[in-house]
Parts: C-alpha cells; structure tokens; sequence
C-alpha cells in the first residue's frame, strides 16, 4: 500500500527510492487527501511529545511547581544537547526536587553534533541531560512527584503516571486506549502504536484547541502557545522542526519522532498532517513534507528562507562534493 515518496539520485541516475505514506485531514478530523496507506499502524514515538505533556497540565502538577513557559516548551521536545537546553532541562528537575539521577532516559552524543558533523573526541562522556528526551523525563518526573507516584518506576507503563498519559494519548489521537499498541522508545518511555491518520487527527486538534471541554480546549492552547513562543527548546538550532516553526509563526505545530515520521497541525488554515517514511530515514522525510505542504497550497506566498535547505537536500561525497540530490515526487489523492 505504501508508495514511492522520495527519490534520491546520483549525478543524473537513479539510485534509491523511498516508500512512504502521507495522512491529511480537516479540522473535524475527517482524511481529505492521502497517499500509500493512511491507516498503516506505526509507532508515534517522539511525534507523541506535546500530548504526553497534557496530564503534568491537566493534574495541576505544572502551576503547583511553577515550571514557566520555556520549561514547558522543552518537555514538548527533541531538544539538541545544547548548554541551554541542558540548564533549562536541569531547573524543570530542581523545581520538582530531583537531579539528573533520577533521569532513566540513557545517554547519547547530542543531536548538536550530527548538525555540526562533529565527533566526540576520545574519553568524551556525555550525560542524561544532553540527551534529547531528558525534558519530556523532567515533566514525567514532577508528575509522579505530584501524585505521591515512585520516582524509581515513572517509566512503568502500568505506573500511574504513564496511565496518564495513555489517556491523553488516546483522547487526543481519537483512538481507542485497549488498541494502542505499547513499545519502549529509545529513551526507555512507552511509545504509542495507532494508524498514521491519528496523528494528524491530534495535531489539528492541539493547533486549533478542539476538545470535548473548556478545560482541556485550554490545555491545548497553552502547549501550542508554549510551542509557538518556544520553538528552540522544541528542536534546536539547523533542524527542520524549528525551520518549519520559523516559517509559520504561531500558525503551526509540529514534531519530528524517531524512524521517519512527523506531525503537523495549523491554525490557518485548520489543517492536520502526519506523514511516514516507511524505512525510517530522515533524509526524504522533510521534502516529503515539504511537497505536502506545497500541494496543498499552504506555501503559497510564503518566505522560504528557512525551509529551503531542507526542500532540496543535496548529496553529498566525503571530499564534500555535491553528487547527486533528494526529490520528492508523488501526487496526494483526495479522498
């Protein structure tokens, strides 16, 4: 069911190919266009951040400890291991009475080095706090605290904090909790299997605030606000969700998760995207996205000043030779 999205070449031959598949709908929820397979089961993973964020709101847990906006933002994100982030990373945890021990996301070489093409050097160790799911950790954390729920175990899927956010989950991406299928992310959290259409029903819904109450209406327009004023503790520096964000202030949500996928929702129009790359790879990730956008007429008139290194990536050699290029070439059907 999936189709061709992406084309990579090599001077002018053809050498890969990338299978995908894209889910559009309007601000009812309702698939307006689509290719390859709209109803293809994947995992959320990162994507699901913003809406793991709602029970830390909705509970009061985030005004009882004060977080502000920016420490909110954070744990919406994928941070990229910057000195910023860390520190804003390292309040959320003070803030609830916890240091970097009780973090139980692992470690990694920060995103900054993949976009600074920089190598750790030798004996380089690196800490949970650089690691790009330590903010969405920082907002579990405070959650259990809040709850009186063990620290120890707030990665628990049966704990109650990550029941939670199962709920949220499932009331947000319109989708039934017992169908949910549960997998371990990277960062050790529970990670959220449903059809890829889902994901731009629960972005549309938290750009434009649709819930079935005042109270979680006002939820959803407080993570977008915080998104929106935020965009660099979302992302970081030279990534797209950030590119994406600058591009549409205040008129976007969006958020990039592990092996390929996105989610996208605007405000103006009232528009959800989700989009999937079916071998994972982030290369014809965003301009797939891109073309999306493009065919749906929501580039139009825009300054591409952000967006452009990402809409025609290059290939490049090891002596830093452009190759070959990346081409995003398919037409979304309407439904």
């Amino acid at each position: 069911m999936h189709e061709i999205v992406a084309q990579v070449y090599r001077g002018e031959g053809l050498e890969s190919v990338h299978h995908g598949s894209v889910a559009v709908v309007n601000a009812k929820g309702e698939l307006t266009h689509y290719i390859g397979d709209p109803l293809f089961s994947t995992q959320a993973r990162s994507e699901a951040k913003p809406f793991q964020l709602i029970p830390l709101l909705r509970t009061g847990a985030a005004d009882h400890f004060g977080f502000d906006d920016r420490q909110l933002a954070i744990m919406c994100g994928s941070h990229t291991g910057t000195a910023e982030h860390v520190e804003v990373v390292k309040s959320n945890l003070a803030l609830a009475g916890f240091d970097e021990s009780f973090l139980q996301c692992g470690t990694h070489p920060p995103i900054s080095y993949q976009i600074e093409k920089r190598l750790p050097h030798e004996g380089e160790e690196f800490i949970p706090l650089q690691h790009n799911c330590s903010g969405k950790h920082s907002g579990f954390l405070a959650l259990t605290k809040y709850i009186d729920g063990d620290p120890a175990a707030y990665l628990d899927p049966q704990s109650k904090t990550q029941q939670l956010v199962l709920d949220a989950v499932s009331e947000l991406y319109g989708y039934p909790r017992e169908k949910i299928t549960i997998g371990i992310d990277g960062c050790s959290a529970p990670v959220f299997g449903m059809p890829l259409a889902q994901a731009a029903v629960a972005f549309v819904r938290l750009a434009n605030g649709v819930a079935t109450d005042d109270s979680l209406k006002s939820i959803l327009r407080r993570i977008k606000k915080v998104m929106t004023d935020y965009p660099e503790m979302v992302s970081g520096p030279g990534r797209f969700d950030l590119a994406l964000a600058r591009t549409f202030p205040g008129n976007v949500v969006n958020k990039i998760g592990a092996e390929g996928i996105e989610g996208i929702g605007f405000s103006d129009p009232q528009v959800g995207i989700a989009v999937k790359i079916l071998d994972g790879n982030v290369r014809a990730l965003y301009p797939v996205v891109i073309e999306v956008m493009r065919q749906l007429g929501l580039l139009d008139n825009v300054d591409m000043t952000h967006l452009e290194p990402f809409a025609h990536p290059e290939v490049h050699n090891w002596r830093h030779l452009t190759v070959g290029k990346i081409t995003a070439d398919f037409e979304l059907k309407k439904v």
